[in-house]
């Protein structure tokens, strides 16, 4: 029984290279949810600061 080696490394290649496009989509996911939370915490903050000198 062969081993159809060509096969095998597009296998190889499609699994690498969705593991790689997984990992991107997950680190804009994660700087987006930063970046978020930033602005709504600053924006909270900057409320705060205008209710106290009221």
């Amino acid at each position: 029984m062969g081993v159809d080696w060509g096969f095998a490394g597009q296998i190889g290649g499609v699994g690498f290279g969705m593991v790689f496009a997984l990992l991107i989509i997950l680190a804009v996911v994660i700087w987006l949810t930063g970046l978020v939370v930033t602005k709504t915490s600053t924006g909270k903050a900057e409320t705060g600061d205008k209710k106290e000198g009221n």
